[in-house]
């Protein structure tokens, strides 16, 4: 999603407003109490930061920006090594990009796969099922008024051959959701994983840093209700998500920050366990970090609307509980 733009390196007084105010939004000083939204309480996690000192992550590539505008979901391919599917958000193709760890595109062709019978309302973020199926969701929902949310499902193409591919679409709302538009502006969503047999939505709210954990059975896709699991304090506005290839670990990213949860063996929420965390420092013209994939099970990769991957350890993160 657009939130600043850079014209020839330079921002206008204008421009800068808005990006104080969304970097004073990501730090911390918000209310603890619980999330309640329109359904009654939301359970929530408790996890406190404390000071630390943000962590520089290491720029590692950049993406081609004639096929990746403004990068906004990032995974692994489970069938080919060293590849990467990404998308651009709203107004751009619905075309998904086969790239590798350093930015660069796979294939002879470079142009993408095209998604022939779907368009790219707000493409936000990207996962993989256990049957091998990308998952993209169409979830981007700033003012919180959109009826057409969906969950389009395809098989992951080859990505040296693929020229086009047709999704299943899955139209999906949230349980708690009664007002459109939500004057909180409650569930825009930039995030979305699958994990022990779910597939599992965080929410971007523009009103405070709180997330909000939405759960949605596999098995009950065709119903198409998240419903309400658990809510954190994630100190800034959740922009993606991801599971490491063991299947042990979930990364949340914000524009400012980096969270690592350890998986729990069974249950509903993933939210349960260890946390490690780090603030993040990112240069000024390439601050909106909305990607993030695992590389291996120790490192990860962010992709930033600027075109900018940047990689980082996930040694460098702090333990927060």
């Amino acid at each position: 999603m657009r939130v600043l733009e850079f014209i020839n390196g330079d921002f206008s007084p204008g421009r800068l407003f808005v990006f104080i105010a969304v970097a004073l939004v990501a730090g911390p000083g918000c209310p603890r109490e619980v999330v309640r939204e329109s359904g009654g309480a939301v359970p929530q996690e408790h996890i406190e930061v404390g000071e630390m000192a943000p962590v520089v992550p290491v720029r590692s590539g950049r993406f081609d920006k004639r096929l990746v505008p403004e990068c906004s979901g990032l995974v692994a391919s489970r069938k080919h090594a060293g590849v990467f599917w990404t998308h651009s958000d709203s107004g751009n193709a619905a075309t998904l990009v086969p790239v590798r760890a350093d930015g660069s595109v796979v294939g002879k062709r470079a142009v993408g796969v095209r998604v022939d019978n779907a368009s790219n309302i707000d493409w936000e973020a990207l996962a993989l099922d256990g049957a091998g199926q990308l998952i993209v969701a169409d979830v981007g929902n700033n003012h919180s008024n959109r009826r057409n949310l969906t969950l389009l499902v395809l098989p992951e193409p080859d990505p040296w051959t693929a020229q086009s591919v047709r999704a299943r679409h899955i139209a999906v709302r949230y349980a708690d959701q009664r007002d459109f538009p939500d004057r909180g502006k409650r569930f825009d969503c930039e995030a979305v994983f699958v994990w022990n047999g779910a597939i599992y939505a965080l929410t971007k709210r523009w009103s405070d840093t709180w997330t909000v954990l939405y759960r949605l059975r596999m098995q009950d896709a065709r119903r198409g209700v998240f419903e309400p699991v658990t809510s954190f304090d994630s100190r800034g506005l959740v922009t993606d998500a991801g599971v490491s290839p063991d299947g042990r670990m979930l990364a949340i990213l914000t524009y400012h920050g980096l969270w690592v949860f350890v998986l729990p063996e069974r249950g509903v929420n993933p939210l349960s366990g260890s946390v490690l965390f780090r603030r993040l420092q990112f240069p000024l013209t390439s601050w909106q970090a909305e990607a993030v994939a695992f590389v291996d099970n120790e490192n990860v990769i962010i992709g930033t609307e600027q075109g900018d991957l940047y990689a980082l350890a996930l040694s460098r993160l702090s333990k927060v509980r």
